[in-house]
């Protein structure tokens, strides 16, 4: 028998039953396992994600299914309660599959440098209600029939860091799906999980270096998601926020000399992140990494472009025209793009959506899902290639020669040895 402390749980099988299972049940049913520190309880209410953070749900809610049970999953709850169709694996794609744009194969693999794919969106429960079956296979397939290459699975919590190793080293390695890397850190929205930690922050950083230390050979290529976010004080003051960003910087980035995947969200926030990258600019990578999902005015960015960093764009880059008009300055070797999945998609009503050409036959709502679609309003990994349009769009460039300059530079930073 095995205890339960040291598995990943997935939501079809009850916590009750974990402590039944042997190490053949574990095996047949495709269940990572991993040596860690037990969990802790995570507060009660946890942050929603409005672009660029924590997308919330509790813990157990959020236990990604391994890649070798996703093809095979049981029901899920359909509409009405009723079970849904058997999980099925998405149909062979050929190039540019399912979609309903006319947009041709890019010669350049994208690289999507942040999705939450440990959402529960990508299991097909949204808000805590199960809507349809599990289908990350088929986003996978259509991200890499839409060509990307690469994704970086963002983790906000020691768990979390944890579930995204085990996705990554799970992942198909055929080509069906785009390579899957990772990060490990703590969000700042969740920063009180290091006080709340049953054997205190010295413990729960020690267990976070752990975690990266693991995959630092293999899938962790970053240190993240972790920064400042001051537009949802709420779930974690500011003082508690500045204090574990620091500490992550010192005790988890430093030592593991991994570029840094940054959250930071208002103007203040970022004068602060800049200020503490500032005092410690002798401890950053020779690559120090990217501020993801940035939003923010021109010399914010400038400040960061100048410590070495790098600008995520995504949907929420793209809103305003003054968005566009920051993204039009920023200098091209400086860009890398994202799409913080199934977040900050890009919008009819945004301002950047004029340059969009590309697009993917959907469902309205998700209870409505159907094999080979996207669901409205779930943003996925195959629309990098809308946020590779609306930024060569806005900045008059070639759409192929923005993709071949954006992946070259995340290739720089978080992919040591590719150029």
């Amino acid at each position: 028998k095995l205890a339960v402390r040291g598995v990943v749980r997935p939501p079809f099988i009850a916590r009750a039953d974990m402590a039944s299972l042997t190490l053949s049940d574990l095996g047949r049913i495709g269940l990572p396992l991993f040596a860690g520190a037990p969990m802790a309880l995570r507060p009660a209410e946890v942050p929603p994600n409005e672009g660029g953070g924590y997308s919330g749900g509790s813990s157990s809610s959020r236990a990604p299914v391994p890649a070798a049970v996703l093809a095979r999953a049981p029901e899920a709850a359909g509409k009405g309660g009723k079970p849904a169709p058997a999980a099925v694996a998405a149909p062979a794609a050929g190039r540019g599959a399912g979609m309903a744009g006319s947009a041709c194969a890019l010669g350049t693999p994208l690289i999507d440098i942040g999705a939450n794919l440990l959402d529960p969106m990508f299991r097909g429960e949204y808000r805590g209600k199960p809507r349809h079956q599990v289908d990350l296979p088929a986003v996978m397939q259509r991200a890499a029939a839409a060509g990307v290459g690469q994704i970086m699975v963002t983790a906000g919590s020691l768990e979390e860091a944890r579930e995204a190793l085990a996705l990554c080293r799970s992942a198909p390695r055929d080509g069906s799906w785009p390579e899957l890397v990772c990060t490990v850190g703590v969000h700042p929205t969740r920063c009180g999980e290091f006080e709340a930690w049953a054997e205190g922050p010295d413990a729960y950083l020690a267990a976070l270096l752990a975690a990266g230390q693991e995959g630092a050979d293999g899938p962790c290529v970053a240190v993240g998601e972790f920064g400042l976010d001051y537009d949802r004080l709420q779930f974690c003051s500011k003082d508690v926020q500045l204090k574990f960003f620091e500490r992550q910087l010192v005790e988890l980035a430093a030592p593991l000399g991994l570029p840094l995947f940054l959250h930071c969200r208002t103007g203040e926030a970022a004068q602060d992140l800049a200020s503490i990258l500032e005092k410690h600019v002798a401890r950053l990578p020779e690559r120090p990494g990217a501020v993801h999902s940035f939003d923010g005015s021109l010399e914010d960015a400038m400040r960061f472009v100048k410590l070495g960093f790098c600008i995520g764009i995504n949907g929420c880059s793209l809103r305003t025209q003054e968005n566009l008009e920051v993204v039009k300055q920023l200098p091209g070797e400086s860009i890398v793009i994202e799409t913080d999945a199934p977040w900050c998609g890009i919008k009819a009503t945004h301002a950047g959506h004029k340059f969009v050409r590309s697009a993917w036959d959907e469902v309205k709502k998700p209870e409505k899902w159907e094999d080979g679609k996207c669901v409205n309003g779930r943003c996925e990994p195959c629309h990098l290639r809308q946020v590779l349009e609306v930024v060569a769009g806005c900045r008059g460039e070639d759409v192929e020669a923005l993709a071949a300059q954006t992946t070259a530079n995340a290739r720089r930073i978080f992919f040591r040895g590719q150029s």
